[in-house]
């Protein structure tokens, strides 16, 4: 449990071929050379979409790529399977409104944010319909 991200990244990319690295990059929305960065640990921090868009790449539970806790394979219920966690595109999306607004988020719309990303609940527009339709 000890292990890193970049130890963590590697055993999951052991036993992959060729063209991986460019699949994953355009997966994440990011250059080849970031994967290269996190496969060297050169990059000490990495942002929590591109935590998100690997663990569902590779299709593992984020707390296990990002900490070394938990069980290593995500187990989603078949009831839940098509909308656990957003997309990346979701995801962007999201981080494009958040940081056009003038204002900075309240601490219960971080946590919200948090939830959402995290799959625990439903986006934050839809929790705020429900509360209204409800």
């Amino acid at each position: 449990m000890n292990s890193t991200f970049t130890e963590r990244l590697k055993e999951l990319t052991t036993d992959i071929g060729r063209g991986w690295q460019s699949s994953l990059a355009r997966h994440c929305g990011v250059t080849r050379a970031a994967i290269t960065n996190w496969l060297s640990g050169r990059n000490k921090g990495i942002e929590s979409t591109h935590l998100f868009a690997i663990a569902d790449y590779f299709r593992v539970n984020p707390r296990w790529l990002a900490t070394g806790a938990g069980p290593k394979w995500a187990e989603i219920p078949m009831d839940l399977s098509k909308h656990v966690h957003p997309t990346v595109g979701e995801v962007l999306h999201k981080f494009e409104e958040v940081t056009a607004r003038r204002e900075q988020m309240s601490e219960s719309e971080r946590i919200e944010l948090y939830m959402w990303l995290a799959g625990e609940r439903q986006s934050p527009q839809e929790s705020a319909a429900s509360q209204i339709t409800g």
